[in-house]
């Protein structure tokens, strides 16, 4: 028999992972205790604890699923047929709209220091996104050149991003117009392509 519970559990650690998410955003790793995400929760700290042993377990999972939903959302953006410009176009504008929409997990992943697990999780995406943009990359160059513009594209989002998050902040978090998202990547697309397209033969 289905426990009844599951559901509830489940829904439970969102909230929870949701809370930690803003908390850790605001003040960093160092500077948050399971008291501040407990308290964000309206919850104890033994029922904190009854889901996560620690706040490094805590932030891992933030990390780790916003990776992981940052991939998907990029494979799901892309189509195998599309010429590579249409390709890098729809997956910077998946990769922006997830900035806009989660802020707080971009601040955690950008705008924060990271050391140990948190560093190495980081680093794990950061080599997924490289790998996931080099078959954009023209195939007759050399493959560590292949992935030197893959990390350079990567590098040229993760730069923008981090701009218009300290933006925000400085503006005091006001909600984003529905276009935002599309603005960034119209912006990330241009550059990126501007640059990629020179390495390009003339007829793609």
């Amino acid at each position: 028999m289905v426990s009844l519970e599951r559901p509830v559990q489940a829904e439970r650690r969102a909230f929870f992972v949701q809370c930690a998410k803003e908390v850790f955003a605001e003040r960093g790793f160092e500077c948050t205790t399971m008291d501040d995400i407990a308290r964000a929760a309206g919850f104890t700290k033994p029922i904190l604890y009854q889901f996560f042993p620690s706040k490094a377990d805590l932030y891992h999972e933030i990390v780790t699923t916003t990776g992981a939903r940052l991939l998907k959302a990029l494979s799901d953006a892309v189509r195998a047929d599309e010429l590579p410009r249409a390709r890098v176009r729809r997956a910077l504008a998946a990769y922006f709209s997830m900035v806009v929409e989660d802020p707080s997990a971009f601040r955690i992943l950008f705008t924060h220091g990271h050391s140990g697990t948190a560093a190495n999780d980081l680093q794990v995406i950061e080599r997924r996104l490289v790998e996931f943009l080099v078959p954009f990359i023209d195939e007759s160059r050399d493959p560590d050149e292949r992935r030197d513009l893959a990390a350079g594209v990567v590098g040229l989002a993760e730069g923008l991003a981090i701009s218009w998050l300290r933006r925000q902040a400085r503006r005091g978090w006001p909600t984003p117009d529905p276009f935002e998202s599309q603005r960034l990547a119209e912006r990330a697309t241009l550059l990126a392509w501007g640059g990629l397209h020179v390495l390009r033969p003339t007829h793609d």
